[in-house]
């Protein structure tokens, strides 16, 4: 199996006729998402990618190779990923994202709830998408709104008070 990739972000559109292209950057930084070496596409090209400025929350950057617009519209919506081992240790009480990904999500008081699939943000906060095993899967909030630990003894599992009706879509009609 390869290296765990990172997604930092997505090509939303080209800019200009020279070639470069607009990111939505999902790092912390905007402007570090050129900041970890070549980045790769989900096809397997690799790009040297240079930040040149920014816009509107958009990292407007170069890839090399592509010198056109043509060539940067063929791009739009393809994710930029890096290798993780690329990225800097997270500080003592942060996480990355993609480090959540297949990790057990437990309540103390429900037990066992499932392994965390994705991670969303619409606007309101972080939600994870757990996929339960009986049932639908659920997006639970996580973040600022949550009380959160990370427990490694033996098992990774992410801990969280979870409001019940968080759980709710008829699962146990079954």
């Amino acid at each position: 199996m390869g290296e765990q990739k990172v997604c930092l972000g997505a090509i939303a559109s080209p800019h200009g006729v020279r070639g470069m292209v607009r990111i939505k950057p999902f790092t912390e930084e905007p402007q570090n998402i050129g900041a970890y070496g070549p980045v790769n596409l989900a096809d397997g090209r690799r790009f040297t990618l240079t930040v040149r400025s920014m816009a509107k929350g958009m990292v407007l950057a170069t890839l090399d190779g592509i010198t056109t617009r043509e060539a940067a519209e063929e791009l739009k919506g393809e994710q930029i990923f890096v290798d993780r081992n690329r990225l800097p240790q997270p500080e003592a009480e942060e996480i990355y994202h993609a480090d959540l990904i297949g990790l057990e999500v437990m309540d103390p008081s429900i037990g066992v709830i499932g392994k965390i699939t994705g991670i969303y943000d619409f606007g309101a906060g972080s939600m994870l998408e757990v996929r339960r095993e009986k049932g639908k899967p659920v997006l639970l909030p996580f973040g600022n709104m949550s009380p959160i630990t990370f427990e490694t003894g033996g098992t990774e599992r992410v801990s969280l008070n979870i409001d019940p009706i968080w759980l709710e879509d008829g699962a146990g009609d079954d």
